[in-house]
């Protein structure tokens, strides 16, 4: 089992976040992990990016060659990915702020409302974790018991409750997308 995840958007967002908890979390259930992260030009509203590689076998390179699942928060970041070269690959975008209209995507593309969806639940600034939320619902190796261990490592009190709470929408809406393979 190998999965080879990009979580991309603008610096600010999270996205290095979110990738390092998916990673603490697949090494929390005896997975192995490499995660690796690119900042644009300016650390906070440039271009930025993590890597995240799962398997169960040794981890030879650190950077996604052929991704399963890209998750995109920001214009930019979508046309980075414009062309990704794996058929198998999942692009998700954020549809909420991404007018994807103007662009030619294929059946690989898929728009939910991330910053609406975790701004209905109480937090704009959580999209980051509904979007960790996604990628784990593609992903059946981790538990949710260790994604709930990672996020109480960095949060406390009515932020990890509500943090907590957007993860599970966004497991939920990660499986429903996985079912669309």
């Amino acid at each position: 089992m190998k999965y080879e995840i990009i979580f991309s958007g603008i610096g600010g967002q999270g996205v290095i976040l979110a990738g390092s908890l998916l990673g603490e979390a697949a090494v929390s259930c005896g997975l192995r992990a490499a995660q690796t992260q690119a900042y644009g030009v300016s650390a906070r509203g440039g271009f930025t990016k993590t890597d995240v590689i799962i398997s169960d076998d040794e981890i030879l390179y650190p950077y996604a060659l052929t991704p399963d699942l890209i998750i995109v928060l920001a214009e930019p970041a979508l046309l980075h990915y414009l062309n990704v070269s794996n058929d198998n690959c999942k692009v998700i975008y954020d549809s909420s702020i991404i007018d994807a209209s103007k662009y030619d995507l294929d059946k690989r593309y898929f728009g939910l409302p991330i910053v609406e969806i975790a701004k209905e639940l109480g937090s704009a600034r959580s999209a980051n974790i509904l979007s960790l939320g996604i990628a784990a619902g593609f992903i059946v190796d981790i538990s949710l018991e260790q994604l709930d261990n990672v996020l109480e490592k960095r949060f406390r009190g009515k932020i990890l409750e509500k943090n907590i709470e957007i993860l599970r929408k966004g497991i939920e809406l990660g499986k429903s997308v996985a079912l669309t393979r």
